[in-house]
């Protein structure tokens, strides 16, 4: 490229091609230094929002069906939690007495060769309390394990996370290659919050692994897609009310 300058220099000026030659490869140039300073991370970042995305379309597919169908989509046990249940004629998200608006955390781990297990819970706090999904399942989510592994058409090999509000509407959904920080090897909800961190190159602090994020939504009642500075899901941009939607209100902050 020097030398391609050095005989360009010699001429009286440059031609509109010799110019559109050099900011190409300067161009280029930019490319290649951008994406060593950021470390690299460029496609792995991309690959992670793109499986977000996928679990995204699968969960949104399995909720809706569970909220259209015209009776109870499980029979339960005795000492089943009913996450969902049949009330008056429809399906219904329940949760915690006394909250005015409940929600559903799902949590589901997967291989090369499918889904291995899946965790639902009115919390995320309560969510990553559990040890990681296997294939020990309540009827519930077995059934919601069924349908999205059936409407996810790819194999991966990771753990997604959904959180999904009482209208059935899939607000934000998580791929990361580890699981996220687990609850129970934490002191504090503080410090378990602290965990949840975005880095400034889209890594969970509590892991130090990329998070791949897909929203409905943005800026709309108090979502953000989760950047530098922001955490998991945006729930500690809540108010103190607000977070514990999120977090087991028995949890000191």
């Amino acid at each position: 490229m020097i030398q391609y300058l050095q005989r360009m220099r010699n001429k009286k000026g440059f031609t509109i091609v010799e110019l559109i030659v050099v900011m190409a490869i300067i161009g280029v140039l930019i490319a290649v230094i951008a994406t060593n300073m950021i470390g690299g991370n460029t496609d792995k970042q991309l690959a992670a929002n793109t499986n977000a995305k996928a679990f995204f379309t699968a969960a949104q597919l399995t909720m809706t069906r569970a909220q259209l169908t015209e009776r109870s989509i499980v029979t339960y046990e005795d000492s089943d939690t009913h996450y969902i249940d049949y009330v008056n004629g429809v399906n219904v998200i329940k949760g915690t007495v006394g909250r005015t608006k409940n929600y559903l955390f799902i949590e589901a781990k997967f291989s090369q060769n499918g889904i291995v297990g899946i965790h639902i819970a009115d919390t995320f706090d309560r969510l990553m309390n559990r040890d990681e999904p296997d294939g020990t399942m309540t009827k519930l989510e077995s059934y919601i394990s069924q349908n999205i592994d059936k409407y996810l058409a790819e194999s991966y090999d990771g753990y997604f996370y959904a959180l999904v509000e009482n209208d059935f509407k899939v607000r934000c959904t998580h791929y990361c290659d580890v699981r996220l920080p687990e609850r129970s090897k934490v002191s504090s909800t503080a410090e378990f919050i602290d965990s949840m961190m975005i880095n400034s190159d889209e890594r969970v602090k509590g892991n130090d692994r990329i998070l791949g994020t897909c929203m409905d939504v943005i800026d709309d009642d108090n979502y953000l897609i989760p950047t530098a500075g922001q955490y998991v899901f945006s729930l500690p941009g809540l108010t103190e009310t607000e977070r514990h939607l999120y977090y087991d209100t028995l949890s000191p902050i």
